[in-house]
């Protein structure tokens, strides 16, 4: 990755994407994505890109602080953006993302993408058959009962006893809820499980117990995390739009190599611009470990800007410029 070390100019444009249908985020239903656009330009015309899109009920900053960071980072002058430190995560990731020149184009081989099932379960069940029974999904678990859970992962996997979930429960259950689950489910079809309960030490505890796979997702997006690995650690899940800048992502993919661990570069539902770059730095770091993509997440949003490969160009110029430098 080579760094853009001569912009002259930058522009900052915002954009709201409709979701089909209102998503719940950690207790906040959306009806829509709200993010901005960084785009740099340098003395040789060409233009790099990066998505600011905090996510709400999982990223510490919101937009409008993240919005109030990037102006104040772009009025201190272009010559000093690869200079910044103490960046909201979001704001340092779309930055290193223009200054790295991380294109929006799909490199040749890219890695597996794990399709996301979220929704009651009659429609995830739909979703799953639609998807020709795959054998490997990723599950939302923890938004309703932790029987209509069970009841849920036993319908799937006896629509497919070859089927392996990976559950991602965002640390909402307590220790005697999640022991609940995975006492009641066949924990032989269970990849692993992402964040069962809000505390790491329970979490080791419950795969101890239960003899399962554990993945670090929110975990890894404390500034203070130092890892320190544990046989049941099976993945990490790398979200850069909560992680911030390339240099941490990097640090994980070094560790799950050391480790021999998988790793999902997963969304934080971006627009197609922000998912295009995942994409791209996926299949970068696949040289080095087992890495698959989470960023199935382009099908919750209603057709129109910034969800077209296409049509991206395009669909920058016809959204608000916020900030310009000239």
């Amino acid at each position: 990755m080579s760094a853009i070390f001569q912009v002259i100019q930058a522009k900052l444009f915002c954009y709201q994407l409709a979701f089909t249908c209102p998503l719940n985020f950690n207790g906040q239903k959306l009806t829509c994505r709200k993010g901005l656009i960084l785009q740099l330009q340098d003395n040789s015309g060409h233009l790099s890109f990066g998505e600011i899109a905090p996510l709400p009920g999982f990223s510490d900053e919101n937009l409008a602080q993240a919005t109030t960071q990037i102006i104040s980072v772009l009025e201190n002058g272009l010559t000093h953006l690869n200079q910044q430190a103490d960046l909201y995560p979001s704001v340092q990731f779309a930055l290193d993302n223009a200054l790295h020149n991380i294109p929006l184009t799909k490199k040749a081989v890219s890695p597996d993408i794990i399709p996301l099932l979220q929704g009651d379960n009659n429609s995830v069940i739909k979703q799953y058959i639609a998807l020709n029974k795959p054998v490997i999904i990723k599950l939302k678990v923890a938004r309703q009962s932790v029987q209509q859970d069970i009841l849920l992962f036993k319908t799937l996997t006896s629509l497919n006893p070859l089927l392996a979930v990976r559950c991602d429960a965002n640390q909402v259950w307590k220790k005697t809820e999640a022991s609940h689950f995975l006492g009641g489910i066949n924990t032989k079809q269970l990849d692993y499980i992402e964040e069962p309960t809000a505390s790491f030490k329970d979490n080791l505890q419950l795969a101890e117990k239960h003899q399962i796979g554990l993945a670090l997702d929110e975990t890894l997006q404390q500034t203070n995390f130092c890892y320190q690995h544990s046989d049941h650690i099976k993945a990490l899940i790398l979200k850069p739009t909560l992680i911030g800048s390339l240099s941490r992502v990097q640090n994980f993919i070094n560790i799950a190599k050391q480790q021999q661990l998988q790793v999902s570069i997963s969304s934080s539902f971006e627009s197609i611009i922000g998912l295009l770059q995942l994409s791209y730095l996926a299949a970068l770091y696949k040289k080095k470990c087992d890495i698959s993509l989470g960023i199935d997440t382009l099908k919750y949003f209603k057709p129109g800007l910034l969800t077209d490969i296409n049509r991206i160009q395009q669909d920058i110029q016809e959204l608000e410029c916020l900030w310009t430098s000239n």
